[in-house]
């Protein structure tokens, strides 16, 4: 991508990006006054300014990759060699308005763009609907720009019009959790992980939600300009770069949000007797159904059989203990009906990303008066 109010001359080597096989065509841009041609080969980034939508999704995406680029010669205290050319692009000239009074200023037009090397699509606003009826027209571009050889960034909720560019079809990828489930139903060819923090099939990348853009940051960082620069990103940004789930952010709620009595009731003496053996058979009987139409009624109305329903509310509840408690994590275990502490920390694991331990000290009460465990 260039600036096109300057005159540039491609020529025919290419530059190889460390942590990646991407190639970047070099180039010599010959300045109007006549001043000596000088050599560029930095990454042409271009994010789309999405209208209507909170700043800080495109802004915020925005500073923080120039930031992370500047990183190095924050550090030495002189200009580093940069590796990203990051533009905001417009469908228009024309300012771009987003949420709560905010306009941004585009650099560039997205119809002057033949082929960036990599595009960001920034996330759409929580009104989902609106907002992608909004920037829709963003789709054919990025399906062309694609198709010219640039690699398809998705945060958040981007992910949504990179899906609709057809760019996902057949491939896993990730979104924000709460609205995955929307993905997989707007877009059934794509393999939707919520789970995951990042989701990368070479020439299109996904990331989960919100300001989990900072971690795309440094993915990106990390895949075309290396592990130590991404590193010293994360210390100059103060920024985790190393969560891989979204797991221990995804809130268990929705399961209520149906119309089968039966099944609340059920659900509710789940909640009541965490710390009690529950067998699917006794709960069947409890309410006059069979094993089976138990099962059929729960999945239906929750998603998830009992059995499932079971072991996420232990969970939730093993979550809501170790944050706002100092119980011995064995003890947080016994009250949601696991007797074997190995057992508790491998479903409490495998259902949030991280053990009992350090979900505690990344969500637990901040007095450090736990007691210490062996």
């Amino acid at each position: 991508m260039r600036d096109q109010r300057q005159p540039t001359t491609r020529i025919n080597r290419t530059v190889r990006v460390r942590s990646d096989n991407f190639r970047v065509k070099s180039a010599t841009t010959a300045e109007i006054s006549g001043r000596t041609p000088t050599i560029r080969s930095m990454i042409s980034v271009l994010i789309p300014a999405l209208s209507g939508t909170a700043s800080v999704g495109t802004a915020g995406l925005m500073d923080a990759l120039n930031k992370a680029d500047l990183s190095q010669g924050l550090l030495v205290g002189r200009a580093a060699r940069r590796v990203f050319d990051v533009r905001l692009a417009g469908l228009d000239s024309g300012p771009v308005s987003c949420r709560d009074g905010v306009s941004l200023q585009p650099s560039v037009v997205a119809a002057d763009i033949a082929a960036p090397d990599l595009v960001v699509v920034p996330g759409l606003d929580d009104d989902l609907a609106t907002s992608f009826a909004e920037n829709r027209r963003w789709v054919p571009w990025l399906s062309k720009w694609h198709a010219a050889g640039a690699r398809i960034a998705g945060s958040c909720t981007g992910a949504f019009l990179v899906a609709d560019a057809g760019l996902l079809n057949g491939k896993p990828a990730t979104t924000h959790w709460l609205f995955a489930d929307e993905l997989r139903r707007r877009y059934p060819a794509v393999n939707v992980t919520a789970d995951r923090m990042i989701v990368d099939n070479g020439d299109v990348i996904t990331s989960g939600g919100a300001t989990a853009f900072l971690n795309l940051v440094l993915y990106l960082v990390e895949r075309f300009a290396g592990h130590d620069r991404a590193n010293l990103a994360a210390k100059v940004l103060l920024v985790d770069g190393h969560r891989s789930s979204q797991l221990p952010y995804i809130a268990f709620g929705r399961e209520r949000s149906h119309d089968d009595a039966i099944v609340h009731q059920a659900q509710q003496h789940i909640d009541l007797h965490l710390g009690e053996p529950l067998r699917i058979a006794d709960l069947a009987s409890r309410f006059g159904l069979s094993e089976r139409t138990m099962s059929r009624r729960f999945a239906a109305a929750t998603g998830r059989g009992p059995q499932a329903y079971i072991q996420q509310a232990r969970v939730r509840h093993a979550m809501r203990l170790l944050e706002t408690s100092s119980y011995p994590i064995e003890q947080v275990g016994r009250s949601v009906g696991y007797t074997d502490p190995a057992a508790f920390r491998g479903v409490f694991k495998e259902t949030t990303g991280l053990s009992p331990r350090a979900y505690r000290d990344a969500y637990g009460l901040r007095n450090g008066a736990f007691p210490a465990e062996k």
